[in-house]
């Protein structure tokens, strides 16, 4: 509740808690928040609904915030509420990509089954006597080239399809340190320094195991491939419990990920390696939200890269 001379006469514990703060005596006090914060309340009008993106503590959330206004003892005060709609949000937008990719799947493979039909058919059959031998050693070879692109971007196309038919999670009590051990056992004859911590070591997750384990297995993969050029490559991947919530990071000391491709890796069929599919972590990111969790990244170029796994009031 905020009075004309910007002072806050009251704020519940659920907002403090959203904001992260623990107290609020001015509107001013928003500032160290994010600086743009104040100015953007106090210019909010009567019934206006504003997002604003809050990074506190390298993690990013969209909160709504709203205006009413009323009296009080001859005074104007200012009830604003604030909600986190960062999930929903970030749910939208997986459907929004999943409906997408459905759709342009489902034309392309339409499109590409006659032509790997055709160009099948036509291999098959003897060339006329008539065509002389360079000829149709030429029309061979355009049909055994057409043939082999439609193939492959037929497949090309199948992996993309695994975005929008993510099963839905078969949920289970999971060990940590019994999955560490198992992953430990599947980079046991590389030549990276691996590191599995579990604090404590009984800690345990409801997860599908299957999914669960193939988030990890690509992101300690897209590390070592970030480590390849690295003298003495480490790779570090613990779990932990943090204000009632699990997480599992995965840390390396990589090449890192230039700023420029930070918002973009999770953003379906973006890609920096060559001849990489661009949905390795859209689909880590979609599995996260299946169980309640998300995925954030922290990151400097030369110094490695650190992928977290916020598994939301677990513990």
């Amino acid at each position: 509740m905020l009075n004309q001379e910007h002072q806050i006469e009251w704020c519940n514990q659920a907002a403090l808690r959203e904001l992260r703060l623990k107290s609020l005596q001015h509107i001013s006090d928003l500032g160290t928040i994010q600086a743009e914060l104040p100015h953007i309340l106090l210019n909010l009008k009567a019934g206006e609904i504003k997002v604003v993106s809050l990074e506190q503590d390298g993690n990013l959330r969209n909160m709504a915030f709203n205006s009413i206004l009323f009296q009080a003892k001859n005074r104007t005060l200012s009830l604003i509420s604030l909600k986190n709609i960062h999930t929903v949000l970030e749910n939208k937008e997986i459907e929004s990509w999943q409906k997408l990719i459905s759709v342009l799947t489902h034309e392309i493979m339409n499109s590409m089954a006659p032509i790997i039909s055709l160009s099948e058919t036509l291999l098959e059959r003897e060339m006329p006597a008539t065509i002389s031998d360079k000829n149709t050693s030429v029309t061979q070879q355009v049909l055994q080239t057409i043939h082999r692109r439609s193939k492959g971007l037929l497949e090309f196309i199948q992996n993309y399809r695994k975005l929008s038919r993510i099963p839905k999670p078969i949920f289970s009590q999971i060990h940590i340190a019994e999955l560490f051990s198992d992953l430990q056992k599947l980079h046991a004859s590389s030549n990276i320094q691996y590191q599995f911590n579990c604090t404590p070591a009984s800690i345990q997750i409801s997860a599908d195991r299957t999914q669960l384990e193939q988030i990890l297995i690509n992101l300690i993969r897209n590390a070592e491939e970030a480590c390849a050029e690295i003298a003495s490559p480490q790779i570090t991947i613990t779990a932990y419990s943090k204000q009632g919530n699990l997480i599992i990071s995965v840390q390396d000391n990589g090449a890192g990920i230039i700023p420029e491709a930070k918002d973009k890796i999770f953003v379906p069929f973006f890609t920096t390696k060559t001849g990489g599919s661009g949905i390795g972590l859209t689909l880590c990111k979609q599995i996260m939200a299946l169980h309640n969790g998300n995925i954030k990244v922290n990151s400097t170029p030369e110094k490695g890269s650190c992928f977290e796994l916020v598994f939301n009031h677990q513990l």
